[in-house]
């Protein structure tokens, strides 16, 4: 008897305080792209076109750190190249990401 009592009052709170709208979600995600620009050729006649590989090919990194609500996108970020996520990192995006939500709030 007391779990139906607890989990209705759980649902009537949720009804009241509005819980899933105040929840904020943040990802970090390692996007790999290819910058390499494919030229065409063209050959005389009947000759075959030569295929040459660029040396060097790699592939870079981004990260982008996104935060968001029931609403939409609140911030993101792009890292710098060569730059992971730490905890003074986090640390300083979850300030900021307070900043803007402070100023969301008094718009």
């Amino acid at each position: 008897m007391n779990r139906v009592l607890i989990c209705n009052s759980l649902l009537k709170r949720i009804e009241t305080e509005l819980f899933l709208q105040r929840l904020i979600t943040g990802r970090e995600k390692f996007i790999t792209y290819d910058k390499n620009m494919r030229k065409g050729s063209c050959a005389k006649g009947k000759q075959a076109t030569e295929t040459i590989a660029k040396p060097g090919l790699t592939h870079n990194k981004l990260v982008p750190c996104i935060w968001w609500d029931w609403k939409g996108v609140i911030r993101y970020k792009l890292l710098p190249p060569a730059k992971t996520i730490n905890s003074n990192l986090y640390c300083q995006q979850l300030t900021r990401l307070n900043q803007e939500i402070e100023k969301s709030a008094r718009d």
